[in-house]
């Protein structure tokens, strides 16, 4: 058999065809591998190096600026406003007067209260001298008319019985002394129990009940001079002039005027010191529990012309507020955080009844591990992060546990070291895959 012959040329030519359809090949290749998947851009890795750091997570919420301390004005008798010296929300001074009320009224039962309290006293004086007083006084005297009446009767009855054993009178005289003599007896008998209760009426209990009394009656005449003394109405201390919080906010509430009757204790209205400001906000069923008494917090505001005001929680109330329609759905907690006491150039700025954007720190710790949100992979607790190994420079999978959650960033709680340098890609969703 003859060998198979190749010419040059047709060998030259086929390895050219074979060459250019490998090139070909190769640069569809790399078209194919750079076009980018659809709905998706470029991937870029990021990195950052973990040190430690200070590391809050917070709770933001809007609010209104309230009072903090305020001391409360109260009628302090019932009666009809006569003068109004104030206006709510404007600011005033210790001892200026407030509202006047009318004491006609409070008159009449203060001359009451005098007339029994002079009632008491003369009774209290009568107890006092009980035992010398016209009573056990009438009743001695009655006992000794009655044993006085009872020795005579006696007497003459000796003499009679012995001139009627002579025979020189006659039986019925006799018979009739003795006959006196029960009386008297029984007489003299009434007149010694009427002496006892007239002494018993002056007896320990007596007196005490007596010595109740006149206190009683001192302490109503006290207290209605007092109120009548308290007919002017003044500011017990400095600052804004609030409204009762009973009143905020309600439709058909008749504000206070000349000729309004108020009753004793009623809640006029409340001051509160400009210095002293709170903010109440509401908090939703997932927040109540994470919001504490003495957390920080940071008030700004729309009105406060660029201040950041500082305070903690104050409280948290135990009991829902039910939302409009009383379904339960969409219940609140009231909360409210007092602020730092306000310099004078603050407290002329920020006003009570501003909007408020409250900040709270639910979470703080001065030296924390943090990793961008991007670099935290999978799902809580099978979380991890790559992390460029310093020698090789290749990723290396760290498994980690992770705490609080912030939008700058993610606690570590363990699996990184300060210095370590997490990497991820601007598409995390890829990486779950590795």
């Amino acid at each position: 058999m003859r060998p198979l012959r190749v010419w040059p040329w047709k060998s030259r030519a086929t390895a050219l065809v074979a060459g250019a359809a490998i090139i070909l090949a190769l640069l569809m290749g790399a078209l194919v591998l750079r076009r980018p998947s659809a709905g998706s851009a470029p991937s870029a890795l990021q990195s950052a190096v973990i040190q430690a750091g200070p590391f809050a997570s917070t709770l933001g919420l809007t609010g209104v600026v309230t009072p903090g301390d305020v001391a409360g004005v109260t009628a302090p008798f019932d009666g009809r406003v006569s003068k109004v010296g104030f206006d709510f929300g404007a600011e005033v001074v210790q001892g200026q007067m407030l509202v006047t009320l009318d004491t006609s009224e409070i008159q009449r039962r203060r001359d009451e209260a005098e007339a029994e309290y002079l009632k008491a006293a003369q009774s209290a004086a009568d107890m006092a001298r009980w035992s010398t007083g016209p009573e056990v006084s009438q009743a001695r005297r009655a006992e000794s008319s009655a044993t006085f009446d009872m020795a005579d009767t006696q007497r003459k009855i000796a003499q009679t019985k012995a001139l009627l054993d002579r025979g020189l009178v006659a039986r019925d005289e006799y018979d009739g002394l003795l006959q006196q003599q029960r009386s008297q007896e029984q007489a003299l008998a009434a007149a010694h129990q009427e002496l006892g209760e007239a002494l018993r009426k002056g007896d320990a209990a007596n007196r005490r009940v007596t010595a109740i009394e006149l206190q009683s009656a001192r302490a109503r005449l006290t207290e209605a001079d007092t109120e009548r003394a308290g007919a002017v109405v003044r500011a017990p201390v400095a600052g804004i002039l609030v409204r009762p919080p009973g009143e905020k906010g309600e439709a058909n509430v008749s504000p206070l005027h000349i000729g309004m009757t108020l009753s004793k204790g009623q809640l006029i209205g409340a001051i509160a010191h400009p210095g002293g400001l709170a903010v109440t906000f509401q908090l939703s069923e997932a927040d109540a529990n994470r919001v504490r008494p003495g957390q920080h917090v940071q008030v700004t505001g729309p009105g406060f012309e660029g201040l950041t005001l500082s305070g903690n929680v104050a409280e948290v109330a135990g009991e829902a507020t039910a939302a409009a329609g009383g379904d339960g759905a969409g219940v609140t907690f009231a909360a409210r955080a007092r602020l730092d006491p306000l310099t004078p150039a603050q407290a002329a700025i920020v006003r009570i009844g501003m909007s408020a954007s409250v900040s709270i720190d639910i979470y703080r710790n001065p030296s924390a591990l943090v990793a961008p949100p991007g670099a935290i992979l999978g799902a809580a607790p099978d979380t991890f992060v790559m992390v460029r190994d310093k020698r090789s420079g290749k990723l290396r999978r760290i498994a980690v546990r992770i705490g609080q959650v912030a939008p700058a960033g993610v606690e570590v709680l363990s699996g990184l070291r300060p210095g370590d340098v997490v990497v991820w890609s601007a598409h995390a969703s890829d990486s779950d895959s590795d």
